[in-house]
């Protein structure tokens, strides 16, 4: 912790870039900046050139940084979840790094026909066998090196120092980790949803389990995908075994999480990811910082990641 720099997190969606920056003194973690700015025309990832997507990103750190120039020269940045291939595949531990690496690029190629396999940047998180899942696995993530690309050029082009790159799921949960780290919290199970994909997170005291990536329709069908996933044949997860429940990301109405609930019988928490951290005075007015707290979880995951 003694080695934090002030931080900017960015969050990028299809439609717009938010921004987390948190400075720190003595020790101490202030909240510096919470903003967004909308593109100017919604994001095709997969289908615009780097040049396009680089300059509506341009456009709105421009309005960002217009209203509230950064202090900090570090930055970090999530990028949408549906740019990632992501899935959890037995581990083998007795592999050596460049062969186990083979065998996950060989697995998403079979899961995943359509990816451009060796244009992807692999990489994974280990997770000993659980009573979840009863032998050592690996949450697997692979991501097309152009979109790191257009953030290293997009940073070279501001003169900032990029730190990290992740994805909009494993950085809100990050956060979650954060905000949390004080409390006992048992089993859990962390929802995050964007871009139509839904991400599930179960864990025992913020040691990941099973993590699942579901797409989905639109926001009314989460429900019922959380429903199908905790009301498995084994009875390995059932709705009494989860102590906790939390919920983040975007377009999640006051509507929807009654009826997760109603649905699922379980209480979501929409936590504020910025609980851990002191605004600064102007902050307090800042409508993001008050009110729609929930939807910067990523950008301030990421922007604590370096902590």
């Amino acid at each position: 912790m003694n080695g934090f720099k002030n931080h900017a997190g960015f969050s990028i969606s299809n439609s717009k870039l938010q921004v987390v920056e948190i400075n720190c003194t003595n020790n101490h973690f202030f909240l510096k900046n919470v903003d967004e700015a909308y593109f100017s025309e919604v994001i095709e990832f997969k289908k615009e050139k780097e040049t396009k997507i680089g300059a509506l990103l341009q456009g709105a750190f421009d309005e960002l940084i217009l209203k509230n120039p950064l202090e900090t020269k570090f930055a970090s940045f999530t990028l949408p979840q549906e740019l990632f291939y992501t899935v959890q595949l037995p581990y083998d531990n007795t592999l050596l790094h460049d062969d186990l690496h083979e065998e996950f690029k060989w697995e998403l190629s079979v899961l995943y026909p359509q990816a451009p396999i060796n244009e992807l940047v692999i990489q994974y998180i280990e997770i000993e066998k659980n009573d979840l899942i009863e032998y050592n696995s690996a949450v697997v993530v692979g991501i097309n090196r152009r979109y790191l690309k257009i953030i290293k050029n997009f940073c070279y082009q501001n003169n900032l120092k990029l730190k990290y790159t992740d994805n909009l799921s494993l950085a809100a949960e990050r956060a979650l980790n954060v905000v949390t780290s004080a409390k006992i919290i048992g089993f859990t199970l962390s929802a995050f949803y964007s871009g139509n994909i839904l991400s599930l997170i179960f864990s025992n005291e913020r040691k990941p389990l099973t993590v699942k990536s579901i797409r989905v329709n639109n926001v009314s069908e989460i429900p019922s995908k959380i429903v199908s996933e905790i009301s498995t044949k084994d009875k390995k997860i059932t709705p009494d075994r989860i102590d906790t429940a939390y919920i983040a990301g975007e377009n999640l109405s006051q509507a929807l999480i009654n009826s997760i609930k109603d649905i699922t019988g379980i209480e979501f928490i929409q936590y504020n990811p910025f609980e851990k951290l002191t605004p600064e005075p102007e902050i307090y007015n800042n409508p993001f910082f008050a009110e729609r707290y929930n939807s910067f979880s990523s950008a301030t995951g990421i922007a604590l990641r370096a902590i």
